[in-house]
């Protein structure tokens, strides 16, 4: 399966690296949109707990993942949204308090867990979008 991106310059890129990176992002988004319902996190966090963060976060993160893989000639558009989600699930423990009241530590791992993945994907389709689209200079193609 071979993906065609296109970059904000118009530059069409072909990459099997990609696409797995996108169907990672998403089954990432996928778990964290569903976490709150196997990790049974009703008393995580005060009034904006964990339950609807990961719920809201896990959903944009899903969506992100999905439309570059159904419209990876759009998917530039989408790519800055996942370091911000991901550095915010790092952080966002201790920003909620979710350890406050009734201790939380699965929904905590979880997060932080899913944060560190989603920046490693986007660092790694970052990464492998840049060296596609070298190697398509160097072949000539675009």
């Amino acid at each position: 399966m071979r993906t065609r991106t296109r970059t904000s310059h118009g530059v069409a890129a072909y990459s099997l690296g990609l696409a797995v990176v996108n169907a990672l992002t998403f089954l990432t988004g996928l778990w964290l949109a569903l976490s709150p319902f196997q990790l049974d996190q009703e008393f995580s966090g005060g009034g904006f707990n964990g339950y609807w963060n990961d719920v809201l976060v896990g959903t944009v993160v899903l969506v992100c993942g999905a439309a570059q893989i159904v419209t990876p000639a759009t998917a530039h558009v989408w790519r800055p949204v996942l370091p911000l989600a991901g550095a915010w699930l790092v952080v966002a423990p201790i920003a909620l308090g979710y350890n406050h009241g009734t201790p939380a530590p699965a929904t905590t791992a979880s997060d932080v867990a899913a944060g560190a993945v989603v920046l490693a994907l986007w660092g790694i389709g970052v990464a492998v979008l840049g060296r596609t689209l070298r190697d398509a200079g160097r072949d000539g193609r675009s």
